[in-house]
């Protein structure tokens, strides 16, 4: 079975929501690999929030996997949302083409840039193409694909389809988690798999993240940190020593780092 890490972890969830406990024998041998690598595959997973190690082997988390709906996700950390925002909404010149994922964060950018001029907006979201539907000097582009309820967001191989005809200047996405080692990581894989592919068509790539979910980690792989042009964050709150790390960290490696604050 050749499967790539992530289609790997997939199944390892697909396989303990069927079972209370798997033991790494199992594991192993189902997808012929070393033990070694599924311990790792185990470990990526129990820091993301999915699963526990158990003696052997490994079951789910009780509270793992909660997707919270578009309603609940404008209301978390609106504030921080709002003051990253901004700044995202500073990098957006009249005549860019640019790309807004399906987020909270990436709707409280499309609030703020429809005085642009000659700009043109890709994106997956109903939401962010329904707030700029207004704005005359935007042309906005809604990819096409399967409705996430929860997000009123489109997936699937139709979002990759569609982009294949255009060159984005700019795109702006965030996500549940931003780790050094690991990258960007999401909960869900639709959603994660819109993000790659509007990074792949983009020629900068900035990633919006507020405070809480620096140096964490989530269940899927969205992209490696050396695809990240700009980091955009927050500091209400004081950074934690780690997360000061992880900032220097990113800077070393040549990315931008932006710090919003309430002003």
């Amino acid at each position: 079975m050749n499967l790539t890490p992530d289609q790997r972890r997939n199944k390892i969830i697909d396989i303990l929501e069927q079972h209370d406990f798997v033991d790494f024998t199992y594991f192993g041998q189902y997808f012929n690999v070393s033990e070694m690598t599924i311990r790792r595959d185990i470990e990526y997973l129990e820091r993301a929030g999915e699963v526990v190690r158990v003696y052997g082997g490994a079951k789910l988390r009780n509270d793992r996997g909660y997707e919270a709906s578009i309603q609940e996700r404008l209301k978390t950390n609106h504030k921080e949302k709002q003051v990253i925002a901004k700044q995202a909404a500073a990098q957006i010149f009249d005549g860019d083409v640019i790309a807004l994922d399906g987020s909270t964060t990436a709707l409280e950018v499309s609030k703020l840039i429809k005085d642009r001029k000659n700009l043109t907006v890709i994106t997956n979201n109903i939401s962010i193409a329904i707030e700029l539907s207004t704005a005359v000097d935007i042309q906005t582009v809604l990819l096409g694909g399967f409705v996430r309820g929860s997000s009123l967001s489109l997936v699937g191989a139709m979002v990759e389809q569609s982009l294949g005809a255009f060159y984005i200047d700019k795109t702006f996405i965030s996500s549940r988690a931003l780790h050094y080692t690991e990258g960007l990581t999401d909960i869900t894989v639709e959603e994660g798999e819109a993000k790659k592919a509007m990074v792949e068509k983009s020629n900068r790539v900035y990633v919006l993240v507020d405070h809480t979910k620096l140096d964490n980690l989530s269940f899927f792989h969205v992209i490696d940190r050396e695809k990240i042009d700009v980091i955009i964050t927050d500091q209400l709150v004081p950074f934690t020593q780690e997360q000061q790390q992880l900032i220097e960290n990113f800077r070393t490696d040549g990315i931008e780092v932006m710090i919003s604050s309430d002003d």
